[in-house]
């Protein structure tokens, strides 16, 4: 098994992740063939090309991509995803715009299903502390804005879905998966020689015990929280909506589910149902110096 596919493997049972579970779902199908020598037709979205730069700028609108599964690294994505989102990418070409005077609007394009935890929530804070009067900054689910990229999303002062698009999956999970079975079977036993009292513990080579489910739960719900927060702060909403079952109550937003554009919108998900090219023609033509305000209201 390829060195990067054991990672991404072990990733994936031990990271908390912020990604819509039908992608996710992909993602480790793709791994797992790999994992055992066979290679499949790399899943394609019906989104951008890889080669499509992370940013340009049209006039004084700067459009910044977030395309595919946010990860640290990409490279071992390459069978699964045309294209994988990086943080380190998205926030330097973001700064860039945030730090350019000429620039009067920035739009976040979006087609991401989520991903991992690592720099979602500083990318976020780093958007919000860029919003400012006179400059909008508008993030486009086009078409998908899911869990971590929802996440990134809720920082920005309009948030708008294309006709097609999908926006929510708010939730985080782990992933335990125990192999112990399949070793026995095999007649191969692991052997951990350790320090540390809990240092081994979550091991895929033995059943999840009580002691590791309470921790690896307490870690879901720290990060489950954070995310919470800066949904309910974004979209000026309180953290019981964004918490909320939507089988129990009336106002929620999908207490894990992903929603369509329309309904979004009504659920106060999203503010708009608007396609790519209007959001930037409309930044385009605004007057020099409006206020995020009188952008926003445009929106509603």
């Amino acid at each position: 098994m390829p060195h990067e596919i054991r990672r991404v493997l072990r990733a994936f049972a031990a990271q908390p992740w912020f990604i819509d579970p039908r992608k996710a779902e992909q993602i480790v199908a793709m791994l797992e063939l790999r994992a055992g020598g066979l290679r499949a037709a790399p899943f394609r979205e019906d989104g951008p090309a890889a080669s499509t730069p992370v940013s340009e700028t049209q006039g004084k609108v700067a459009i910044i991509r977030l395309y595919g599964p946010i990860m640290p690294r990409a490279e071992a994505l390459k069978d699964v995803s045309q294209q994988a989102a990086l943080m380190t990418d998205f926030q330097r070409a973001f700064k860039a715009a945030a730090n350019d005077a000429s620039v009067g609007g920035i739009v976040i394009d979006i087609d991401s299903p989520g991903g991992q935890v690592d720099l979602v929530p500083e990318t976020a804070a780093m958007i919000f502390a860029a919003r400012k009067p006179g400059r909008p900054i508008v993030a486009v689910a086009n078409t998908l804005a899911c869990s971590a990229a929802y996440w990134i999303a809720c920082a920005a002062d309009e948030l708008v879905v294309t006709p097609s698009g999908e926006v929510g999956s708010i939730g985080v999970y782990v992933l335990h998966e125990d192999v112990s079975g399949f070793l026995d079977e095999a007649g191969v036993k692991m052997t951990f020689v350790y320090e540390g009292a809990r240092k081994i513990e979550g091991n895929p080579f033995e059943p999840l015990g009580a002691e590791a489910k309470v921790a690896l739960q307490a870690s879901v719900r720290a990060f489950y929280d954070l995310f919470v927060a800066d949904v309910a702060k974004g979209r000026n909403v309180a953290e019981a909506v964004v918490r909320a079952d939507p089988v129990t109550e009336a106002k929620h937003f999908g207490g894990g589910r992903a929603y369509p554009a329309a309904m979004a919108v009504t659920l106060g998900m999203a503010d708009k149902v608007e396609t790519l090219d209007s959001v930037i023609t409309r930044l385009l033509k605004a007057p020099a110096g409006r206020s995020t305000a009188s952008a926003r209201a445009a929106l509603l």
